[in-house]
Formats: C-alpha cells, sequence, structure tokens
C-alpha cells in the first residue's frame, strides 16, 4: 500500500473513515478501531517519506516519546507500528478543532485565549517533569474539543529529551513561534516551550503572527533582534499588562523568561484583572495499557547519594568541561556501583545510560531489557534545595533504613503495554547532605517486588 489512503482502506486493522489533517511527516485519519467500538487518530508517515531513514527515525521516536505522557492536556498514544511500508501511530481522537482554526474562524475573547493557554500550561508543564521538550509549540498543535471541555497538546514530531541543543542550520520548529536560540541551533531547555506558549498566546489575543513580515527572512531577522511585540497596539481592548506577560515570555534571553509554562498561564490570568472565567474542564482520557507506567517514569526525579560525605559538583573548569558525564559527572563519583564511569560504558545491572542536562538539576537516566530493573533515573539539585516529597499515590509506602541512610518509598504497580504489568519506585533521601536528592525506577511486576527484591539490594 503507497498511494493516498482512501475511506475503507485498512492499515494494522484499523478502517480508514476519512482524513482529519496532513502536514510535513505524514497525513492523520479518523480511524475504527479493529476490535474496541471506537474511533482512534491515525498517524501516517507519508509515503514519499517512508524511504528516508532519518523520517522513519524521527516519525518512530515520536511515538516512542509521546508514549511515556500520561496527563490530560496531552493527547494520548495508544500504539504505534509498521503495516508493509507503512509507519503508523494511533492516538487518542478528539472531536473538535485546532487553537488556529478557532483563531481563524472570528477570534477568541481574551479569557478564552488565557483558558485554552492555561490548560495547554499544565499538559506542557508534564512534558518537562518528564524530561522532554516539545519545541513546536503553536496553536495548531493545540486542540481544543468541540464542546470546549478539553484542551490537549498534540504533535510530538520533534520532541525530544532535554539534553541539547538544534543541529546548526536546521530548525524543524515553525518559524513563526520558535525561541532565539532554537533558531541559532543553540542549546534548549524548557524556556523554549515557555517562548512558543507565549506567542501562542499572542496569536490566540490579537488574530495574528507575533513578528508578522513579508518574507521569512524578515522574520526570522524580528524574531533575533526586535523586541517583543505588544498585543494591546493591535487589540486595544486587552490590558496594557499583557504587553508585559509576552514580553517576558518572549524576551531574547531565555533567562529573563517565566521558568515554565504554568508561570505564564498564572500571570496571564493575574494581567486580565483577577477576572473569574470559565476554566476549561480537565477530563482524564482512557489510555492505553502502559502509558501510565512510561510516563511517570520519565516525569520523575531522581537519586540519592550516600550517607558518606556527598561529593560537591565540580567547579566549570577546562577539566570540569573534559569529564566524560559533563554537569552529572558528581553523580558518577557518588555512585560507583550503580553508574558507569563514561557513557559509552554499562551500570548497574548491565543498563545503557545517558546524561539529563540540566544546569540545576543534573540526572542519568538508565534503560535496559533487564527484567529486575529497566528503568531508572538519577537526580540531584546543584543548589542542594530538598528535593519535593513524593506525591504520586502509591499502593504502598514505607520508611526504610540501611547502613547507608534512610528515607522514604513509594510504590506502585502499572499496566504495561508491552510488559503486562510493572512495579513503579519512587525514592526519597532524609539526610541533608542527600535530601536533594531523588530516585525512580521501573521494574519487576509489582511495585511490592521491586521494593523488597531490589531496592533492599541496591547499590546505593
Amino acid at each position: 500500500m503507497t498511494g493516498g489512503l482512501r475511506p475503507g482502506a485498512e492499515v494494522a486493522g484499523y478502517v480508514i473513515e476519512r482524513r482529519l489533517g496532513a502536514g510535513g511527516m505524514g497525513a492523520v485519519h479518523l480511524a475504527r478501531h479493529p476490535r474496541l467500538p471506537r474511533h482512534d487518530a491515525l498517524k501516517v508517515l507519508a509515503p514519499g517519506r517512508s524511504a528516508d531513514p532519518g523520517f522513519r527515525e524521527r516519525f518512530r521516536r515520536e511515538a516512542e516519546l509521546a508514549s511515556r505522557l500520561d496527563h490530560p492536556n496531552l493527547v494520548s498514544v495508544y500504539g504505534s507500528g509498521a503495516d508493509g511500508e507503512l509507519l503508523w501511530i494511533a492516538m487518542q481522537f478528539v472531536d473538535g478543532q485546532d487553537a488556529a482554526a478557532l483563531v481563524r474562524a472570528g477570534g477568541l475573547p481574551a479569557a478564552r485565549a488565557v483558558a485554552i493557554v492555561a490548560e495547554a500550561a499544565r499538559g506542557l508543564d508534564a512534558v518537562h517533569a518528564a524530561g522532554l521538550l516539545h519545541r513546536d509549540v503553536k496553536p495548531a498543535n493545540i486542540l481544543v474539543s468541540r464542546d470546549g471541555d478539553r484542551v490537549l497538546v498534540t504533535d510530538f514530531g520533534i520532541a525530544k529529551e532535554e539534553t541539547g541543543g538544534t543541529a546548526t542550520g536546521t530548525m524543524p520548529a515553525t518559524l513563526a513561534y520558535a525561541a532565539p536560540e532554537q533558531i541559532r541551533g543553540g542549546e534548549l531547555d524548557r524556556r523554549a516551550d515557555v517562548y512558543g506558549l507565549g506567542a501562542t498566546l499572542y496569536h490566540l489575543l490579537t488574530g495574528q503572527l507575533p513578528f508578522r513580515r513579508e518574507t521569512a527572512a524578515a522574520m526570522l531577522h524580528a524574531q533575533l533582534s526586535a523586541p517583543p511585540p505588544r498585543p494591546s497596539r493591535v487589540a486595544p481592548g486587552l490590558p496594557v499588562a499583557l504587553d508585559d506577560v509576552i514580553a517576558r515570555a518572549m524576551a531574547k534571553d531565555p533567562a529573563q523568561r517565566y521558568d515554565g509554562c504554568g508561570e505564564l498561564a498564572e500571570a496571564a490570568r493575574a494581567a486580565l484583572g483577577g477576572k473569574t472565567f470559565r476554566r476549561v474542564r480537565r477530563v482524564r482520557v482512557a489510555l492505553a495499557a502502559g502509558l501510565a507506567a512510561i510516563t511517570v517514569a520519565a516525569t520523575a526525579a531522581a537519586l540519592g547519594l550516600r550517607a558518606d560525605p556527598p561529593v560537591d559538583p565540580p567547579p566549570t573548569t577546562a577539566a570540569s568541561v573534559a569529564a566524560p558525564w559533563g554537569s552529572a559527572d558528581f553523580l558518577v563519583a557518588a555512585f560507583p556501583d550503580l553508574l558507569p564511569a563514561t557513557p559509552a560504558a554499562r551500570g548497574h545491572l548491565d543498563l545503557s545510560c545517558k546524561a539529563v542536562d540540566d544546569a540545576a538539576v543534573p540526572g542519568i537516566v538508565c534503560t535496559g531489557d533487564n527484567p529486575t530493573v529497566w528503568w531508572l533515573m538519577v537526580k540531584c539539585r546543584t543548589d542542594r534545595a530538598p528535593y519535593p516529597p513524593i506525591t504520586t499515590p502509591g499502593e504502598g509506602e514505607s520508611a526504610w533504613t540501611r547502613p547507608s541512610g534512610s528515607g522514604t518509598a513509594v510504590w506502585r504497580t502499572d499496566p504495561d503495554q508491552y510488559r503486562g504489568q510493572v512495579g513503579k519506585l519512587d525514592v526519597r533521601f532524609g539526610e541533608s547532605n542527600r535530601n536533594f536528592c531523588a530516585l525512580q525506577a521501573f521494574g519487576m511486576s509489582s511495585g511490592g517486588d521491586l521494593y523488597d527484591r531490589w531496592w533492599s539490594e541496591a547499590p546505593i
């Protein structure tokens, strides 16, 4: 099957009913589920892209990254695979429109625009908590249900782990909403998505692109050098305070922006003068087995140190820049039995590890096929502020004590698409020399087994 998908065509058992939209990667179709009485949105890689290994890998990564996420403001991924030469991703179908279509249909009241952005911000903050970046935040990637009760962020086609930048000379995001550092190919963190959400808010408030110019080159120049646009100049009825919100969200320097998308949304609400407006109701949708486990795994936080005197993060010197783990090198020095000495080596249980590049909370994520633990994350705050307590509900909680120290652990069992069910374990540490660290792990077939059979012997 290499041509366009027509109504009645089948892909992996799904029956195509109609096309919902199309983009550079492929088309999204409304499809009837092969076994369940429901419709899914089926994204199929464009036939012309299927032969390109780069596009196939990007499509595969979209499914992998999106499947980690479990949040009512994020479109759920139910499954993915190949049908012959066709690659497909089955996603939650949202009966409604994207925010760009709402603007084209006649604009949005300011309160409604802020409400949509606030719900999208919750989803994006969950993305960032998972150690991921969306990198293409724009009105077209924010879906609003027909009844207006649900707002969901979609399209993780260029999402990635929060570990680096965009390669020089490439800029896969939509230019009109891309942060300056994204255009330059610099290092990216969640504040690039804050910029995109700020540009989105401007568009929803005014009906215009933030830096509308005659050519793409002129738009690019404006994004790199022109001051942030003022929405009150385009729509005089808007509070002038919203100008300051947009100015901070779209600051050229990421350090001057809001620290997170939720902070931007709260500032926008306050700029409306504290007016009460209908809050978009958050509705949790049915998720495929496994999303909760994989998702929360990516959302967590990190690892604890021994009771020995802590190893401080190295100062920024030429020697430390050359350290194999960069800013996370001090974690490896503190956990030689858990983490490998270099990224090319293997860690505990033969897991493959990589750094989470966050200056404030450096960490290391390890994954593999070991049945005991197949995913774990280690993070410690460099400012040594206590790590937030565990708030995720669990089926069990225990205070633990061992020669290396003490703390608390919470575990639960989650469904998993491939393993049936898996155990999840969150650990915090009580001593002042490591209460700024956390550990999270997934493995075994239940949370109780993971705690009893792995944690008690873990080389921490």
